[in-house]
């Protein structure tokens, strides 16, 4: 058994007594574990320096990105100032076609609605009338109905309710429309031979 190797361990520094004391040991603790918290610190801000690269160059991007569009919806400004200038414009015409076709339909409906009726509404668009109120007799309303179905100004005229107005009365709600204008007429086919 002589050619066994023996390992023999050499401490040539001194064990400092220190270091066995309590205070020693937590002090010693704190060394070790206050190395792996310096690493760990140091590579949250290598990391948070990366990070910051990378996001500057994002935010870059962004702001060409945003510059590029901006540069485009301006190139718009002009065609947008253009089609407002339009639709003023049409709003305008649609305003005085309105107008227009007011001034022409009153004296039509003054010529068609007999005596005993009272409109309780009236609207007027640029094709047609709405009338509504109310009638003291059947007869007032039918000829009401006949007038605006034989007057040349109104065509397509529909009667949308005929209701009796409460029991103590005698007269009837009614609302009606009309189309103004020229009478729509449908193309005939040519005859066959």
């Amino acid at each position: 058994m002589k050619d066994q190797l023996v390992a023999i361990d050499i401490n040539l520094v001194p064990q400092d007594p220190f270091f066995t004391t309590k205070l020693g040991q937590t002090l010693q603790w704190s060394l070790s574990v206050g190395r792996y918290i310096v690493m760990f610190t140091e590579l949250v801000v290598v990391l948070s320096f990366v990070t910051r690269f990378y996001l500057d160059r994002q935010v870059t991007d962004l702001n060409q990105s945003l510059q590029q569009k901006q540069a485009v919806v301006e190139s718009y400004g002009e065609l947008e100032e253009q089609f407002r200038e339009v639709q003023t414009k049409i709003a305008d015409y649609q305003q005085v076609e309105q107008q227009e076709n007011i001034v022409e339909v009153f004296p039509s409906l003054s010529q068609v609605i007999p005596n005993g009726i009272e409109l309780n509404e009236l609207v007027i668009y640029p094709d047609r009338v709405s009338l509504s109120g109310i009638v003291l007799s059947q007869q007032s309303l039918n000829l009401l109905i006949n007038n605006l179905q034989l007057s040349p100004d109104f065509t397509n005229v529909v009667v949308n309710t005929i209701e009796s107005e409460d029991l103590a009365s005698s007269g009837f709600a009614f609302k009606l429309s009309a189309q103004t204008g020229e009478p729509v007429v449908a193309p005939t086919a040519a005859p066959r031979r």
